[in-house]
């Protein structure tokens, strides 16, 4: 066990900074999403929850809250946000070496919006975990464990199977490889969508605003390729979180330092399946015309911090840059100061914090990106336990998710 001390480090960061939050009340999509696990619970509308995502995520939170009750949901996001720490940890430890794995798992660990997200464990962020757990067992070649976990990342949401068509991409074409736990993600995504159409329900498609939205969540992807209708301004925002957002654009400059020493054959087969996944991911997901709240790009994160984690030790003046990215990780993490952030994005005041959102396309959830999402929702559970009701536009309260928690209603 001594050999692997180091992830300790993050792994107690990740929890000093997550557990004062543990026992906050869900707001806006998480309390959508704490709703609908309880509906799950008590055996309400059963078929048309699977309808609106898989449902592994309300499984998960039905299991907690019958062994612990409702309020325990919030170790789901600190026991999963271990979980992918440590697979990051372990990818980064396979594909280059010790020191790029405790780095990497850093960034992670004190990542604003992994942090953010875990707070109420909202699908992307059970999906993103679930999924790079997956890669841990693909590139250690577990994978049986592999074909387990990434089936389960695709029964939380459908997305992940770009992760899936990756690997089934570089085994089969470059490593001459077949096997069925290949295509258990193709067989239970196929499983799923039959399902769902066999209960008379089609996929969820609410907040489409594509041309296409009667026709389904496919047909617009396959739309937006075909029109190339992938240049749309839901698109070109996404695109801003993912290369921007936050002080994001210091590590995709180590990103693309990285791709000039990746050399041995091995590291560029899983640079391809990643380089497949990051693809797929952006040309379909990241153009879909609906709110483009910043969450979306969290599948993508974990593998940014990689190969920027891997650049570092490669660059000339690596102490200094290691210094970079730990202080532009503990900077984004506390503060949205980032100068060309400040440049496409204004701010708003919501309580004490005052938070990147002034586009309407990233919807009231796009305050969800640091600590500072942390702490407003603090302050926001305590007004409600001191029975203050009164709120911001942009944080909705729900009477039936108070009374699950036993805490008075708000009139």
């Amino acid at each position: 066990m001594s050999k692997y001390k180091p992830l300790l480090l993050p792994l107690i960061i990740f929890s000093a900074l997550f557990i004062p939050y543990l026992f906050l009340v869900p707001s806006n999509d998480g309390n959508l999403e704490f709703t609908l696990s309880s509906q799950w619970l008590h055996g309400q509308n059963i078929f048309y929850l699977i309808s609106f995502h898989p449902p592994f995520k309300l499984i998960l939170f039905s299991i907690f809250f019958k062994l612990f009750g409702y309020s325990s949901f919030g170790f789901v996001g600190l026991l999963l946000g271990l979980t992918g720490v440590t697979a990051v940890y372990f990818i980064a430890k396979k594909l280059f070496d010790e020191k790029v794995a405790l780095l990497s798992s850093l960034l992670l660990a004190t990542s604003g919006l992994y942090i953010s997200v875990a707070l109420f464990s909202v699908h992307d962020f059970v999906m993103t975990v679930l999924m790079i757990l997956a890669f841990a067992f693909y590139v250690n070649s577990r994978y049986v464990w592999y074909a387990i976990f990434i089936c389960l990342a695709i029964l939380t949401k459908e997305t992940a199977i770009f992760m899936a068509l990756g690997i089934i991409f570089t085994d089969v074409v470059l490593r001459k490889k077949v096997s069925f736990s290949l295509f258990t993600p193709i067989i239970i995504l196929f499983w799923y969508v039959e399902f769902v159409h066999f209960s008379g329900y089609h996929l969820w498609n609410d907040w489409n605003f594509s041309p296409t939205a009667k026709e389904g969540s496919a047909a617009t992807m396959i739309n937006n390729i075909l029109t190339l209708q992938l240049f749309n301004k839901y698109a070109w925002e996404n695109m801003l979180h993912l290369f921007i957002f936050n002080f994001n654009w210091v590590y995709w400059v180590f990103v693309i330092a990285s791709l000039f020493y990746v050399k041995t054959k091995e590291l560029k087969q899983h640079l391809v399946t990643i380089g497949i996944f990051v693809g797929l991911f952006t040309l379909l997901v990241l153009t879909f015309q609906t709110f483009t709240i910043n969450r979306y790009i969290l599948p993508l994160i974990p593998f940014v911090y990689l190969f920027a984690s891997y650049a570092v030790f490669k660059l000339k003046f690596s102490k200094l840059l290691i210094s970079l990215l730990l202080i532009t990780s503990v900077v984004s993490l506390f503060f949205s100061i980032d100068p060309v952030s400040n440049l496409i994005w204004q701010k708003t005041q919501v309580l004490d914090q005052n938070l990147y959102l002034n586009k309407k396309l990233d919807g009231d959830d796009g305050i969800t990106y640091n600590m500072q999402y942390l702490n407003l929702m603090k302050e926001r559970t305590t007004m409600i336990k001191n029975g203050q009701c009164t709120f911001p536009h942009l944080i909705p309260r729900d009477n039936h998710t108070l009374a699950l928690l036993n805490i008075h209603t708000c009139k």
